[in-house]
């Protein structure tokens, strides 16, 4: 039987889709510019959608412990702050063309 959504979840799944539509922007703009900032931004906002993932994975896994599971999202947030100043303290190299 399929269980109803609450609101805390479908703000999540939200978060999630939109986490790759900005993904997938940043992965055109890289291809359009090769600026490495872009590529570096999109990975950063994919393992944002990963992090609402992970947070929701109890539901489907109970068996996970909350422990273990508050520690990768912990990792998996430093992991996108750290990505955001690399992108925001990343100085391109202008290419002669």
């Amino acid at each position: 039987m399929i269980e109803t959504l609450d609101a805390e979840q479908v703000l999540s799944l939200g978060i999630v889709i939109f986490s790759l539509l900005l993904t997938g922007a940043s992965l055109i703009a890289y291809k359009k510019t090769r600026l490495r900032k872009f590529l570096i931004v999109s990975l950063a906002f994919s393992l944002y959608a990963a992090k609402e993932f992970v947070e929701q994975i109890d539901i489907i896994f109970p068996e996970i412990e909350g422990g273990t599971l508050d520690l990768l999202v912990k990792f998996i947030e430093f992991i996108i702050i750290a990505l955001f100043f690399v992108a925001v303290a990343l100085k391109e190299r202008r290419r002669i063309e």
